[in-house]
Order: structure tokens, then sequence, then C-alpha cells
């Protein structure tokens, strides 16, 4: 047997992603219940948690059971949490860590939308089962040991930065660790240099490169020989334009990936159209209940049901979320994949707090980036939309920034912002006011793009 063969006993574990449903379910029960008691026992914040939801972890007996509590943390709990252990205990991974902090081996953090840090800290055990789940996910996407892979997302202090790097090398592969950072003249030239099998970067960064590849190196990136790319960070990989645009360009592959801590990685398949991710770990976390935005009220696990997406670790040693939303918005998909892959799906359709309600009718900015994709080449693909003051609710109209490509001129670019706008009142049910701007003028980024733009904030 080959080293590639046996290594994919490890990174394709048909035990656990193959399981029976009814035996993964008695399994992550017993997970689950250890975890609980877990937390419950090692921190005073989840033991106030569960006295005032008026419960015990005994008292969970079942998934069903588990979905019955309420919410237990948000990013603003989670950052109030982290600034009271660091004047109470001198550390900033909150009052929910729950293993010694000599046992944290690692620390990640995202910056969200205050520009705080938020702490994610790993012991030796959680980097293993993280590794893991990012092989599982590469393994999937077509990755295989020995491959040359240009590590493109932000390594600074990032999520999916040198964890990423880490399981890339843990599981036999060679990354590139240029890292968004580095720019894109220095990244399309390490590209051409090592000539990657894969790319890894978010969609709006991958977008970007097809723009200033010919500039940079003179040639398009379908000459690069990329044949995998894997996105993270927003919803672009799922959205059918955006991904048209990307795959047609680079002749690649794209996969739509998500995760990185608490035991949870869900990847995209190779379907002909996009089916939603797969969810790679759910012997190590419950990563997709969901509850009404609204009124936090659990909602059926019914194929199509969208809501906020709640998550639950169910075998994490340092910060074990115990009924933790983000705040991101995802549709569950249960019926049978076309790939013929078993399990359930998740789509990522944008966050609580970008949601936007124009006369009663729900807008999320990335279906209005997916439809002003579908006007390329006449558009760059780039748009802001534009408030004066915060969401959800928007006062009519909705207006927008889209960028038109170079070349196109006075009636040229009329006539394309009444089809836009006529699009978006079909297709959304929404007729916004549009400002077009020439290509070029909207800030590109080689992390997550903001659609939103406030004008009390420039």
């Amino acid at each position: 047997m080959s080293p590639v063969e046996r290594q994919s006993e490890v990174y394709f574990e048909p035990e656990w992603e193959l399981m029976p449903e009814e035996r993964l379910e008695a399994v992550r029960v017993e997970k689950l219940r250890r975890q609980l008691r877990y937390a419950y026992e090692r921190s005073a914040f989840y033991r106030e948690k569960f006295h005032q939801a008026g419960a015990h972890p005994e008292d969970i007996r079942t998934l069903e059971d588990l979905r019955q509590l309420p919410i237990f943390i948000t990013p603003e709990i989670h950052r109030e949490s982290q600034e009271q252990s660091l004047r109470e205990l001198g550390h900033p991974f909150g009052m929910f860590l729950c293993a010694p902090v000599e046992q944290v081996v690692a620390v990640a953090a995202t910056s969200g939308t205050t520009g705080e840090p938020t702490f994610y800290a790993f012991t030796r055990h959680d980097v293993e089962v993280t590794n893991r789940l990012w092989a599982r996910g590469f393994w999937r996407a077509g990755i295989r040991p020995k491959d040359t892979v240009m590590h493109a997302f932000g390594l600074s202090m990032f999520l999916a930065g040198v964890p990423v790097v880490r399981a890339l090398e843990w599981m036999g592969a060679r990354p590139i660790p240029c890292g968004a950072e580095a720019g894109s003249e220095r990244l399309l030239k390490l590209i051409r240099w090592t000539r990657p099998r894969a790319l890894l970067c978010t969609p709006s960064y991958a977008e970007y490169l097809i723009e200033v590849a010919p500039k940079v190196l003179g040639c398009e990136v379908g000459e690069l020989g990329i044949e995998i790319i894997c996105c993270a960070g927003e919803p672009g990989a799922g959205l059918l334009e955006v991904r048209r645009k990307i795959q047609e360009a680079y002749g690649a592959r794209l996969y739509d990936m998500l995760g990185g801590a608490h035991g949870i990685l869900n990847v995209s398949c190779d379907a002909p159209e996009y089916q939603g991710m797969h969810v790679v770990g759910e012997d190590f976390s419950v990563s997709y209940d969901l509850v009404d935005p609204e009124t936090k009220e659990p909602l059926p696990l019914e194929d199509g049901a969208i809501g906020e997406r709640v998550k639950t670790a169910l075998e994490w040693e340092a910060q074990p979320p115990i009924r933790y939303s983000v705040g991101d918005i995802y549709q569950v998909f249960t019926t049978p994949c076309p790939c013929g892959r078993p399990g359930p799906r998740i789509k990522v359709l944008g966050r609580v707090d970008d949601l936007l309600i124009v006369k009663g009718v729900k807008v999320y900015p990335a279906a209005v980036k997916n439809l002003v994709e579908s006007f390329s080449p006449r558009v760059t693909g780039e748009m802001r939309i534009v408030l004066d003051v915060p969401g959800p609710r928007v006062m009519p109209p909705l207006r927008l920034r889209v960028e038109y490509s170079a070349g196109l001129e006075g009636e040229q670019i009329e006539r394309l912002k009444v089809e836009i706008a006529e699009a978006m009142h079909d297709r959304l049910r929404v007729r916004p006011e549009i400002e077009m701007v020439p290509e070029g003028t909207l800030e590109r980024t080689a992390h997550k793009t903001k659609l939103i733009e406030r004008r009390d904030q420039k």
C-alpha cells in the first residue's frame, strides 16, 4: 500500500464521515453530555449560564434537549468575557476557558466588526482536532500529500491563517505561506515560481487576482496552472455568478469552505450546481442548529430551513462553545446531494447584522452581489450598498454604487444601469437607486470585502 493510500485512511475517515445516522446520533449525544459536564465543572461562567436557563447538564439527554437551551454566547458576550478574564485572571481567553491557561498552545483571533480582537485558544488536543478536520475538507477538495498549496488567506492571527498552514503540513502537503498581507504582486510572482496545484484565499481576492495578473505577470490567471481553489471567509464561493467567473477565469475547480475551530468544517462538493457545503465534522460539533433571528426560538431542521446558526462543540478543551452564535444566517439542506455524499449541507446567506429590510422585503448583500456579477463583463463585479444610518430597516430607495468595466461609454452605461435596476426589481423585489462608477473606483481587499458602506463613517 502506498503512503497516499495509507494516509487516505486518516484524511478521509469513513468510520465517521459515512457512519449510519442512528449510530452517529448516539455517538454525538454521548460526546455532548461529556462536553457539557466538562464545561459546567470547569467554568463558573457556564455554571451561571445553566442556572439562568433553569437547567443542568444532566438534563440534556438528546440533541433536541440541547436546542431548547437559550443562546449562551454571542461575539459581544465573548469580548466582555475576555475583558473580564484579562482583569481578573491575567489572560484574554475569557471566563469560559475550561483548560488551564498553561495548556493553551496556540492562539488565533478575529477582529470582527468592532476592530477589537476576539481570541480563540487551542490546547494540543484542539490543534489535533482542527488538523484532522481541515485535512478532511482539503481531501474532499482534491488536495493530496505532496501537493504544493499557495496560502493567500490573512496570516495575522486569523483562523484561516497559521492553523491552515499547520494542517496542510500535518497532512503532508507543501504549503507556501505567503499570506494576503504580502500583496498581490508578491503573491502572483510566488505562484509563478512555485507552480502550486491549489490556491487558498477569499473569493474577493480570487476575483481581484483575475484583474491584476495581466498587469503583474503579463498573463491571465488561467495560465498559472492552478487546478483547485478553496475559498472561505465570505459567501462569494457559494454565489452562482461569482463561482462561474472564478472557475472560468482560472480553469480550476472552486470549493466553498467554512470552519477552522471548535470541531467545525464544511466543504462544497463537485456537483454541477452548488449544493451548499457538506458538514464533515458532525462527530466533533453540533454546528448548524437554527434559531429565529428575532425571537431566538429554535427552528425545525427541515430541508430549506433558514435561521441564525448556533454552534456547540462536542470535543473541545480550551474554550468549548456551548450554544454560541456569531450571528450568521444559514440555510440547511437535508435532501440527498447529487454527489452521493450523505449527511446535511449548509449555505451561508449572510449575517444577522447585514440583513436589510426595504419596504418589508428582506435583502441580503450577498444576493445583490450575485445579481450584479451576472452582468459581467460589462461590470467588474465590485459593488457597495450605501446606507445613511445602520440597518436593518432602510428608507427606500436602496442605494448602490456599481463599477462598470473600462470601455463603456455614456448611453451604454445608462442602459446597464437600467437593466440592473430592473433585474433587482424582478429577482429581489427591490427597486434601487444606482450610481455607476468607473472601474477601479471601489477599494479591493485581500480579506473580506465589506459590501455595505456607511456614509456617516466615511
